[in-house]
């Protein structure tokens, strides 16, 4: 008797490991956010809804308004497991050593922009890059390239990032902005920073794996100082508005800091302080958070959402792809399982099979957006292998960009489509199609392909001030080589140039399309 009691509970015990160890996934949609997440459904909640006090909290701290359209091109969070988990997906189409290191990551694109978090990360030491403040910073970025069409250099892209990933969040949704950033104070203490005069102009690669940490900790350090000390007040926004009417970096920095030796010393002592200072706000309302489990389909499709919407490469795709076909297979009704099947069979080039599982996710949501994407893409890529002429296969084909436009008329994607489609046609988009284009542009600014084809329209209808704001995140892109398409073509604006732009723009237009490849 004792035997088998010991097995009943030795057996209950193992049920019960299994029922933990398989999560439920949840979906958390709200203003801005469309949040994955396994979990408890009150903790998944209780993400989003920081998300949207965040968000809320930066808007008003930068005396910002909410944009129309938010709702209808929301950041997709995938939350992780673990730091290993995002490295591996960093990875794809990476050399071994590149992600190492790296704690999360945004990928800024139309088609949703994309934030990969880990659930956990940290031992609970306040020097520790937990996984809030890794959150927090990548939004930070999509808060950044969304809302100011300007170019900012490397250490204040990040530097503006770090000093708002260490936000606190009260339990009555009040929100301390500008707190010390504890995880950087190992290296800024360790006294092996470069000097301002470098890291000034320094991109990502110019400092290599080990110098890059100056970007995040100085650059922390310096727009923390320039935010709060008194005497250099209004410094900051010079450099800032200096560097976009084109001077160099050095020569900017020069012109609102002066000597950049004694700004190195205001530095090091202001690190050594005892308080710095930082914001502290209101509590602003209780956000709304919709929030639904997934179905058994979208569950068990959702390790192929994750890598497919990272971006795959060639391996990659094909890896992905198998993987689709057997979990979807069980789910042929279910629209989440078929999108995700559709969108892998589409990366791998299989315009018949994409199609298929678009068409089996609109049988069951007719109105499904990503379903009628998938099947106009398939359609157009089609049409562009045939090089058909046929102009009634052509307008067919973007119809169901038009009917996804329709469905959401706010979505940036469907715009991009039917505007990309008359390039695959090899014909000149339509000025409705332009129409289009430059609404996607002022939804999803921080696309940056999008940006380029704008600011190629911009050119072409003679809106040359327009264009230049357009390029100028593109031309003093951190990650851009210094002689890069977009910085030329500001060159050539501000020499009034018209002939030379004429002459960029019978070349090849680079396409405003989905960021399927590894970021930046």
């Amino acid at each position: 008797m004792k035997f088998w009691k010991a097995a009943t509970l030795a057996c209950a015990a193992v049920l019960a490991l299994a029922g933990q160890a398989k999560a439920d996934w949840f979906e958390a949609r709200s203003g801005h956010f469309l949040v994955y997440s396994e979990g408890k459904e009150e903790a998944v909640r209780d993400f989003a809804t920081r998300l949207e006090r965040f968000d809320a909290g930066m808007r008003k701290l930068r005396g910002l308004e909410e944009r129309q359209g938010d709702a209808s091109n929301p950041v997709i969070v995938y939350v992780v497991s673990d730091l290993g988990a995002v490295q591996k997906l960093c990875g794809i189409g990476r050399p071994g050593s590149f992600c190492q290191g790296v704690a999360g990551f945004y990928q800024p694109r139309a088609g949703g922009a994309v934030i990969f978090t880990p659930r956990r990360s940290g031992e609970g030491s306040k020097l520790d890059l937990n996984s809030q403040i890794v959150l927090f910073h990548e939004y930070a970025h999509h808060f950044m390239f969304g809302n100011y069409a300007a170019a900012f250099p490397a250490w204040f892209v990040e530097g503006f990032a770090e000093f708002h990933s260490t936000a606190e969040i009260g339990k009555d949704g009040s929100i301390d902005f500008g707190r010390p950033a504890f995880h950087r104070y190992r290296s800024l203490l360790a006294g092996q920073m470069p000097p301002l005069v470098k890291l000034i102009g320094a991109t990502p690669e110019s400092l290599g794996n080990e110098g890059r940490e100056a970007l995040y900790a100085r650059g922390w350090l310096l727009t923390h100082y320039l935010t709060f000390s008194g005497n250099r007040t209004g410094q900051l926004g010079a450099y800032i508005k200096a560097l976009n009417q084109g001077k160099p970096p050095a020569d900017a920095a020069a012109s609102a800091f002066g000597n950049l030796i004694l700004l190195d010393r205001e530095l090091d002592k202001y690190l050594r302080q005892r308080k710095l200072s930082y914001w502290a706000m209101k509590p602003q309302g209780v956000p709304a958070v919709a929030l639904r489990r997934l179905t058994p389909g979208e569950a068990a499709l959702m390790p192929v959402r994750i890598r497919s919407d990272r971006g795959v490469d060639e391996k990659a795709a094909k890896q992905v792809v198998a993987d689709a076909r057997r979990l979807a297979a069980g789910f042929p009704n279910d629209p989440g399982a078929q999108i995700a099947l559709a969108e892998a069979e589409y990366d791998v080039g299989n315009d018949d099979s994409a199609e298929a599982a678009a068409d089996r996710a609109l049988a069951a949501d007719p109105k499904n957006r990503e379903a009628l994407l998938y099947k106009g893409r398939a359609r157009v890529r089609r049409a562009q292998k045939a090089k058909s002429e046929d102009a009634a296969v052509w307008k067919e084909a973007r119809s169901w960009f038009v009917k996804a436009n329709r469905a959401e008329p706010d979505a940036a994607e469907p715009l991009i489509l039917f505007y990309e489609s008359f390039h695959s046609q090899g014909i000149r988009p339509t000025a409705n199609a332009i129409t289009g284009l430059e609404r996607a542009y002022q939804l999803a600014p921080q696309d940056p392909s999008l940006r380029f084809a704008m600011a190629r329209e911009f050119i072409t209808a003679d809106r040359l001030e327009e264009a230049r704001v357009a390029l100028a995140p593109l031309a003093y892109d951190p990650h851009a080589a210094a002689d890069n398409e977009a910085a030329r073509l500001i060159a050539l604006i501000d020499k009034g140039d018209k002939a030379a732009l004429r002459a960029k723009l019978e070349e090849k237009p680079a396409e405003a399309k989905e960021a399927k490849q590894p970021p930046k």
